[in-house]
């Protein structure tokens, strides 16, 4: 969602998934595509998009290689199914003309990425970006907050704070 809103606060169109219709509408995107376990595609852009931001992994990096139009860039940022795709074959897998780049945000640590930050906390003061949060709680209220999330009623990010 926070890449969704930068975007967008950039004039970028933007596309989502989720796998859950009823959450649809929290996210900050231009097109949600709800991910069923066939193919994705974006009804908004026939000739595929220019760029994906796969923060899931190897388990949707080649379907988002197959949403990308020859020249586009596919960026993986999320491992949330490991790093490794079984029986990757680069030659075959990625399409002809299309990039496959990675980013790791350990290559923003400590002071390098304190001007990032610092603009992105600068442009939510201002009014720019939106934080997309559901429920603020304290650190004692966190068995609560934990059941809001396993029962599949939060929306949105959930922020515990001391």
């Amino acid at each position: 969602m926070a890449a969704a809103s930068i975007a967008a606060a950039l004039g970028i169109e933007t596309a989502a998934t989720t796998r859950r219709p009823h959450k649809a509408a929290a996210l900050a995107a231009d097109h949600v595509l709800v991910d069923d376990g066939g193919p994705l595609t974006i009804a908004g852009w026939p000739e595929g998009t220019d760029h994906v931001l796969d923060l899931v992994g190897t388990s949707t990096a080649l379907d988002s290689l197959r949403l990308v139009r020859p020249g586009g860039t596919v960026c993986v940022a999320g491992a949330l199914s490991g790093w490794v795709i079984p029986a990757f074959e680069p030659i075959a897998m990625i399409p002809t003309g299309t990039r496959l780049t990675a980013f790791h945000s350990d290559t923003l640590r400590g002071a390098a990425g304190a001007h990032v930050l610092r603009r992105v906390v600068d442009q939510v003061e201002a009014g720019v970006l939106h934080p997309h949060v559901d429920r603020v709680s304290g650190l004692d209220e966190i068995a609560e907050a934990d059941r809001h999330m396993e029962d599949d009623q939060a929306t949105e990010k959930v922020v515990l704070v001391p």
